[in-house]
């Protein structure tokens, strides 16, 4: 595991999101380590988080502070709020862009974290996830907490994302998760185009259908991200001697580059295929899942 930097960031702002959240807080890790360490032989191989090389990760103490610039974002902000994709009522706040709260859990109070979001009158938190991480159970977060897991079809999770929770572990842990009162969504991210894809989902969709209840249906709601690649990280995946998962992400042929807001020059799938893959997913989510998709892109 890399080194770890307990530090005061002076980087607080709460800023407007619009997708994943209505705005994303200041980091209170910046790093990840299933995706930063050379020492570790299973990295998440398509995260952004592992696309600037850090050499530390980072602990952010100033916990309250991040926790106020939240509240200053909103307090202009009417309530109950105008309805969006994101939720009807409340602000919802990313609080783990640039890290996995499960995995990093041991490195920091989240359930103080949580309980500021559970507590405040017009603010509620969300993270996304790859781990299941049963002490959520032991928390009543008021259905103020919202859980994303990121799903993809298990065979793509063996390549791209060794090392995490195996799908149907996440699946199941979604059920629990409801039940104990978390509002719990799905991020199908990222969506990678080969030629079984369709398959591949269409069996992913079949496990997801036996094993959440229609309860937990009609409050979710999908994220569903097709595939951003970054010629950095495919860069730093080669020196780690990562090639396998490069086969899938690195296919420059049906790719073109693109300016992320945050992320800078990267690959996405090109213009044409990919506006008939994302009418392909979502004829497919229609037909097969039918849970509500909040955005695609």
């Amino acid at each position: 595991m890399k080194i770890i930097k307990y530090q005061k960031t002076k980087t607080i702002i709460c800023k407007e999101n619009g997708r994943s959240a209505d705005y994303t807080s200041a980091n209170f890790i910046l790093g990840c380590a299933n995706t930063q360490s050379n020492e570790y032989d299973n990295p998440c191989s398509y995260c952004y988080v592992a696309r600037f090389g850090r050499k530390l990760i980072y602990i952010n103490t100033n916990t309250d502070e991040i926790l106020n610039q939240c509240d200053l974002a909103i307090k202009d902000e009417i309530f109950p709020k105008k309805p969006n994709q994101i939720d009807d009522t409340y602000y919802y706040v990313d609080i783990s862009c640039d890290t996995d709260i499960n995995y990093m859990w041991k490195h920091y109070n989240w359930f103080y974290v949580f309980n500021y979001f559970k507590n405040h009158p017009k603010l509620a938190a969300t993270f996304a996830t790859k781990w299941v991480n049963n002490k959520l159970l032991d928390y009543e977060p008021n259905n103020k907490i919202r859980v994303r897991m990121s799903l993809m079809p298990e065979i793509i999770r063996q390549i791209l994302e060794k090392g995490t929770s195996p799908i149907i572990n996440r699946i199941k842990f979604l059920e629990k998760l409801y039940k104990a009162g978390y509002s719990t969504h799905i991020n199908f991210s990222p969506i990678i185009y080969q030629p079984n894809w369709i398959e591949d989902y269409k069996e992913l969709f079949k496990i997801i259908n036996n094993e959440v209840s229609d309860d937990f249906k009609k409050q979710c709601g999908l994220e569903c991200i097709f595939l951003t690649h970054n010629e950095n990280l495919h860069n730093i995946n080669l020196s780690k001697n990562i090639e396998q998962p490069e086969l899938l992400l690195w296919t420059p042929n049906i790719q073109e580059t693109k300016v992320s807001l945050y992320g800078g020059n990267n690959v996405r799938y090109k213009y044409n295929l990919k506006y008939k893959l994302v009418n392909e997913f979502t004829n497919l989510v229609k037909s097969d899942l039918n849970i509500p998709i909040r955005y695609i892109f």
